[in-house]
């Protein structure tokens, strides 16, 4: 059986209450997996000699590092595994739309989760996926390398490394690998099941909205709670009343104006002012609204 490759790198937050079993949560991708490996420490036989011979030996699982390489590290999965902030960065001259610096600081705290991936093996010319999860890990601050571009692009992955750790149930479980299985699909289920990572029918998130007057007559400031999404960007509409998208995924394409969440908006002061955060779809994750204030001049 011979491993042919490396596939959906999965992370969800562990918890543990005290008592029962481990719960998972607010799971996703880490990246797209590129190499995985894992290093357990060399814990010492433990041998007990009877009759001038080894009669019993334990060699208990000790710890160990997993390090996993992807196509990128992307801000959500980053700040969730991390324990990293998002901060504004508020620069007029700026184009991209709500951009945000990554917070490492004395805030940081470093979550255990959950890790899971699968493994693409080959059985007799038989492709077979097999689900592998380690059940308590900590991921550890990754180091920085790039190099310049030159005559041909060098591809630079993303490296990460955790320590491995037995979970707090009963038997201490830390590693569990599944038997092979037909497609990557049912590799894929059996790894979110036990993560605890479902796709339920999402619902329109709740914005935050708040209006001051700004700077030039005519003019609000917008504020925005809680932090637009990595690849979202915010539209927004000010009238004498404002109707908001009322279900996810509502095409917001049409009508509104696209706002890079941080310039100055021509508004009434009294007239509502309505703000979504879309997807590079154009279609809304979360909305609101409040009364607009202005400067009046």
């Amino acid at each position: 059986m011979a491993k042919i490759g490396l596939s959906k790198p999965y992370y969800a937050i562990y918890t543990y209450s005290g008592s029962g079993t481990p719960t998972y949560s607010d799971g996703g991708l880490v990246g797209k997996a590129t190499e995985l490996s894992l290093e357990l420490e060399g814990g010492e036989a433990n041998i007990l000699y009877a009759d001038n011979a080894a009669a019993e030996s334990d060699n208990q699982f000790a710890g160990g590092t997993l390090t996993l390489s992807t196509d990128d590290l992307l801000p959500e999965p980053m700040l969730a595994i991390l324990g990293l902030k998002q901060q504004a960065i508020d620069v007029d001259s700026i184009q991209t739309s709500s951009p945000q610096w990554i917070v490492y600081d004395d805030d940081q705290a470093i979550p255990y989760v959950g890790f899971g991936g699968i493994i693409k093996k080959q059985i007799n010319n038989v492709t077979k996926w097999v689900a592998l999860v380690f059940t308590k890990i900590q991921y550890n601050n990754p180091g920085l390398e790039a190099v310049t571009q030159g005559e041909t692009i060098e591809w630079q992955t993303t490296e990460l490394t955790a320590n491995i750790m037995r979970d707090d149930t009963a038997k201490h479980v830390w590693q569990m690998q599944s038997t092979p299985m037909d497609s990557e699909a049912d590799a894929e289920a059996a790894i979110k099941d036990f993560l605890g990572i479902e796709n339920p029918n999402p619902t329109l998130g709740t914005l935050t909205v708040t209006s001051a007057a700004g700077s030039a007559s005519g003019e609000t400031d917008i504020t925005v709670q809680p932090t637009i999404t990595y690849g979202n960007h915010y539209v927004y509409k000010t009238d004498t009343s404002v109707t908001l998208p009322t279900t996810y995924g509502e095409d917001v394409s049409s009508g509104w104006t696209t706002w890079n969440g941080m310039a100055p908006i021509e508004a009434t002061t009294g007239n509502e002012i309505g703000v979504v955060e879309a997807d590079a779809q154009n279609k809304a994750v979360a909305a609101g609204k409040t009364t607009v204030t202005a400067n009046g001049g």
